[in-house]
């Protein structure tokens, strides 16, 4: 029996000048011996005159009831006790692309880290970051896993967003094309396969046609809604490139496809993904967004430092042949980050690519988009 609770009814029990027993002996309550008598075979026993012979007596003094009521008491405390250790807090979050780059927060769900830090994880598919942030305006999730431009956009026209955490710092994206298109250049006047506009890979096409010496103006960037739809739409011919992110890269190469530009080795550091959620929402419930972040931590250590658990994760959100799981994990390795802190200097980099399409981005303090107090920097 909790000591606690006996404690507390002891002393109520006091109060109300009630003689107790220093040790309560049920068979003797009272001075009344109730200890089980034999019975001679001649005289079965009878259950119901029992329960009275025992219960009846037991009831008839305070001490009595004090001892049923402590027992009533301690069950309904543990059971509130239970109920309050396994409740977890429901959280949903979306992702808008299926690359390795979301492997983190797929290993996160899958290996049960948001059930160890008391939330109850459900990971929901939306395609194309510009969908996932209406989604996270209206209420129907709490997180996103996205690019930072989105956000960034909408935050710069007074949108209620903050910035958690950055799960992917490096732009892990390559531009493939036609076998026939053999240099950057020759895509002028060409149709270039994207998710969507204002998505990672809208912003990686523009950052290869920065190197290329060209503009978003000589393309023509078509939104497909997914990176698997913009290789199926190369292999149609709808499409004479697209921007593909692993393991899809890689499958586009052994079809045949031309690498033109793979974004990392530029070498620059660039939010490519990472965590949102409503200020509203961060600031009413900063502890639920604490376990989050620390389950995010846990999941980054562990799918950079355990390749099996890593590949057996992919294997089952991606559905590709090993070979290809295997090299989309490679790709991605030195562009995770662990710990998702959310640096500033990534996300510089993804407001200068803006500012063409929203200039009101020049001038805002980077600092007033980012809550870095739930994870610590590495």
């Amino acid at each position: 029996m909790n000591n606690g609770v006996i404690q507390i009814f002891y002393n109520v029990a006091r109060f109300l000048n009630l003689e107790l027993p220093t040790r309560i002996n049920l068979s003797t309550v009272d001075g009344i011996d109730r200890a089980p008598r034999r019975l001679k075979p001649s005289a079965p026993p009878s259950t119901e005159m029992n329960q009275k012979n025992f219960c009846l007596p037991l009831l008839s003094s305070p001490v009595g009831w004090f001892c049923l009521l402590l027992a009533f008491l301690e069950l309904c405390l543990t059971n509130v006790l239970v109920n309050a250790q396994t409740k977890l807090t429901p959280v949903r979050t979306a992702y808008s692309a299926l690359s390795a780059g979301i492997g983190t927060l797929w290993l996160t769900h899958e290996e049960g880290f948001f059930r160890k830090h008391g939330l109850d994880s459900n990971l929901i598919y939306i395609r194309g970051g510009s969908t996932a942030v209406q989604a996270i305006l209206a209420g129907e999730i709490q997180f996103g896993h996205l690019s930072p431009a989105p956000m960034l956009m909408a935050w710069a026209q007074g949108a209620d967003f903050v910035w958690v955490g950055t799960t992917t710092h490096q732009m892990v994206f390559t531009l493939l094309a036609e076998p026939g298109i053999t240099k950057g250049t020759e895509l002028k006047g060409k149709k270039i396969g994207i998710t969507r506009i204002g998505s990672a890979s809208d912003l990686a096409v523009r950052t290869a046609l920065e190197q290329f010496g060209m503009n978003p103006k000589d393309v023509a960037m078509i939104a497909l809604g997914g990176i698997p739809e913009i290789l199926a739409a190369m292999r149609a011919g709808a499409v004479q490139a697209g921007i593909l992110s692993p393991p899809t890269s890689t499958a586009a190469r052994d079809l045949g496809f031309r690498p033109l530009l793979h974004i990392p080795d530029l070498g620059r550091e660039f939010t490519f993904s990472g965590i949102a959620a409503k200020r509203s929402f961060v600031q009413s419930q900063p502890e639920t967004v604490r376990a989050y972040m620390a389950s995010l931590t846990d999941g980054a250590k562990m799918y950079k430092e355990d390749s099996r658990a890593a590949l057996r994760t992919l294997r089952k959100y991606m559905r590709a042949d090993d070979r290809i799981l295997e090299g989309g994990y490679k790709e991605y390795d030195a562009a995770i980050s662990s710990p998702p802190y959310p640096g500033l200097k990534g996300l510089e980099a993804v407001r200068d690519s803006l500012l063409d399409s929203t200039p009101q981005l020049k001038n805002v303090d980077l600092r007033k988009f980012v809550d870095d107090r739930f994870v610590k920097a590495k």
